[in-house]
């Protein structure tokens, strides 16, 4: 029973809200918004007849663009807006209607604004010319003027070898005396060279051991020295030949050529020493035996006399 009143009295309450909406509506609500919604106006004189109002034409809108309030003519309130004869089949006509190529170009330039058209490709760089190395300098642009100074003996003995040195001074330092021995005949001159550098020593009454790496890469801290063994093979005053060379790869450049003088000695035990290695080797077995013989004989004599 309690649900039931409590139902009805609901009902009752909104019923009643209703009504009284309706009336504050009626009572407060705008004369325009009472045109425009289509309900008459309870403030107008039943007795005024109401004014014809004529349709205003406007023409269709183009496609693709907003029309303006000012220039299709805004009405004023209450007034009604009625659309222009055929203007769906203007439409229909416009949209099934295909443009032309002249028209599409022109519509394309004229949507596309300044600045907007895309970065300017870059020119394309041929691979070719983008990979080529740049061109190196030549092995004769490479080349330094350095102080170079070698050391030969002032005599020598034969069959006794000796000691010959180079040194070449890439420091800075205005000579290369300072690096070699200092107990011979010392020569010093200037040679261009490059970072990598072969000396060689040849002379033909020697036999040469080298001592030290033929092909060396030039330092810049300290000097570079080559050094060899030297025996000289026959007496009488005979040549040293120094030859220096730029290397470059596996390629060998001559860059200045040193000469030297040296004269070799032969004593009493030497020209012995010299005759037993020129002559025959028989001649000196039978020359031997017979010495060996000789001495026998008269050994035998002298100590039969007594």
């Amino acid at each position: 029973m309690m649900r039931i009143l409590s139902v009805l009295l609901l009902i009752a309450g909104l019923l009643a809200a209703g009504i009284g909406g309706a009336a504050l509506l009626e009572e407060f609500a705008p004369k325009e918004m009472v045109v425009e919604s289509g309900l008459p106006a309870p403030e107008a004189d039943a007795a005024a007849e109401p004014v014809a109002e004529a349709p205003v034409e406007i023409a269709a809108p183009e496609p693709a663009a907003e029309a303006a309030p000012e220039a299709i003519g805004v009405p004023e309130s209450g007034m009604r807006i009625a659309p222009p004869e055929n203007a769906d089949a203007e439409i229909a006509s416009t949209e099934s209607a295909p443009l032309t190529e002249e028209e599409m170009t022109f519509n394309f330039q004229t949507e596309m604004e300044p600045g907007l058209a895309g970065p300017v490709a870059a020119p394309e760089v041929s691979e070719a010319v983008a990979a080529e190395p740049p061109p190196q300098p030549s092995l004769a642009d490479r080349l330094k003027t350095v102080p170079v100074a070698h050391e030969t003996p002032r005599t020598a003995e034969y069959k006794r070898a000796f000691d010959v040195t180079l040194a070449i001074d890439a420091t800075g330092d205005t000579t290369a005396a300072d690096a070699l021995p200092g107990r011979g005949t010392i020569e010093e001159g200037e040679a261009k060279v490059s970072d990598k550098v072969e000396v060689r020593l040849s002379g033909a009454n020697f036999n040469i051991v080298a001592a030290s790496p033929a092909v060396q890469a030039i330092s810049p801290m300290s000097e570079n020295t080559w050094r060899w063994s030297v025996t000289a093979l026959s007496a009488g005053e005979h040549d040293l030949v120094f030859e220096v060379f730029a290397m470059d790869s596996d390629t060998a450049m001559p860059l200045r050529t040193f000469r030297d003088t040296v004269t070799v000695k032969v004593s009493g035990l030497n020209r012995a020493i010299a005759f037993a290695d020129q002559a025959n080797p028989l001649f000196v077995l039978l020359g031997g035996l017979g010495s060996a013989l000789a001495g026998l004989f008269g050994a035998i004599k002298f100590f039969g006399k007594r």
